[in-house]
């Protein structure tokens, strides 16, 4: 191997230890929330109502921010791009932490941590995206492993810090997050970033198009929208579900999305480690089947035992639905800052309808359980949409 070729290894493993680690950040801060709420419901009273509006104004920040870092870089460069997002992360933390509980200031809380995390999530998977090969789709599993990290340890850190009863323990594990925010703008403004190509009038390549035109670009979106409505229901509403069905104690219900993220972790290790054994299009059916299968038992069990393990189910065959779905249709958007963006947006859509459209169906139905009927239902559309777009790309590549 020549010594230019060990450069640009040594460059590449650089650039992913560092977006593992502002991705581990962002899954620890934006992951919490879904935990939290019983607790500032406990705090101030919020209705199912609100707590849905607080989970989709962080939907709200995310697609926004995912919209405007697909063309800020192409005019202020990727690190001021980044740096202008992360900053709300920590903003929204210092508000958690003061513990005021005004309706309008924790939701441009939450608004403020949905910029942060679209920032982080557009800038970390174009990174991912310049990587050559089955080395990214590798970084894709690595980079979601380390956001299901940090997402599986925020909860315990809750549990820990709330532990004996202490009611305003929530407020020390919020002041954490704060801290590991400004962590993560410190190295935002420190790391090696790729050259950010610019054509003949000066435009850079963020603003290539082509990608629009490519079937596979748009099915791999479709796909990511149904799976995003339906995590993001899952995580915003498990502990809260738990809690009001009865299935699971107070206690135990706190960890299940520690659990869930756990079992999200190691799924994603095991996807990065069968990278280029098993088809990118098996692996997909595979997660769709029984990502549907494990969730409708969970949600019709009634005793723990097939409750949890209707949850790791889930967990395991939702691990790498995200990142093979993001590759299958981000091969023509590679170091493409406005195609990645398109595709989180049109993805993360569903983040915002679905946790609110839980909340208003429990609200008025008068019972969390038949929220969660939608996910269900979100579940089978995400199969079908899987099932949908790997027959029309292996009809296409037999007509070719």
């Amino acid at each position: 191997m020549s010594l230019m070729e060990n450069q640009e290894r040594s460059r590449e493993n650089r650039l992913l230890r560092n977006v593992l680690f502002t991705f581990f950040v962002s899954g620890a801060a934006s992951q919490s929330l879904g935990s939290l709420l019983p607790l500032l419901r406990k705090a101030h009273g919020f209705s199912y109502d609100f707590q849905g509006l607080l989970l989709s104004c962080q939907s709200v920040g995310n697609l926004a921010a995912v919209l405007l870092t697909g063309f800020l870089p192409a005019y202020l460069g990727r690190r001021k791009t980044i740096l202008i997002t992360a900053v709300w992360m920590a903003a929204g933390y210092l508000i958690f932490t003061s513990g005021l509980g005004l309706p309008w200031l924790l939701l441009m809380a939450c608004f403020m941590t949905g910029i942060a995390r679209g920032g982080n999530a557009n800038f970390s998977n174009t990174m991912v995206s310049t990587l050559p090969g089955e080395k990214a789709t590798r970084g894709f599993n690595l980079l979601h492993g380390a956001f299901a990290v940090g997402a599986l340890l925020s909860p315990l850190l809750l549990v820990l810090c709330t532990t004996g009863g202490n009611d305003g323990g929530w407020q020390v594990m919020t002041g954490i997050l704060f801290v590991m925010s400004l962590c993560q703008i410190l190295v935002y403004a420190r790391m090696p970033l790729p050259e950010e190509e610019v054509g003949q009038r000066g435009e850079r390549k963020g603003l290539d198009l082509s990608f629009l035109r490519v079937k596979q670009f748009w099915l791999g979106t479709l796909i990511l929208f149904f799976y995003i409505s339906a995590e993001y229901a899952i995580t915003g509403w498990l502990v809260t579900y738990f809690q009001d069905v009865g299935v699971l104690s107070a206690d135990q219900a706190q960890m299940m999305n520690s659990l869930l993220w756990l079992v999200i972790f190691l799924g994603r290790m095991l996807g990065a480690a069968v990278t280029g054994k098993i088809s990118r299009n098996r692996l997909l059916v595979l997660d769709g089947i029984g990502f549907f299968a494990f969730f409708l038992l969970m949600f019709f069990s009634r005793s723990p035992g097939p409750v949890i393990l209707g949850l790791m189910g889930a967990g395991l065959f939702m691990a790498t639905i995200y990142p093979t779905a993001f590759a299958f249709g981000s091969e023509y958007t590679k170091g493409n800052d406005l195609g990645n963006s398109i595709m989180i947006l049109t993805g993360s859509a569903g983040g915002i309808l679905t946790p609110s459209l839980v909340g208003f169906v429990a609200e008025r139905a008068g019972n969390i359980r038949s929220g969660m009927a939608v996910v269900a239902v979100y579940t089978g559309l995400l199969l079908g949409c899987i099932l949908l777009s790997i027959w029309s790309v292996e009809k296409e590549k037999r007509k070719g």
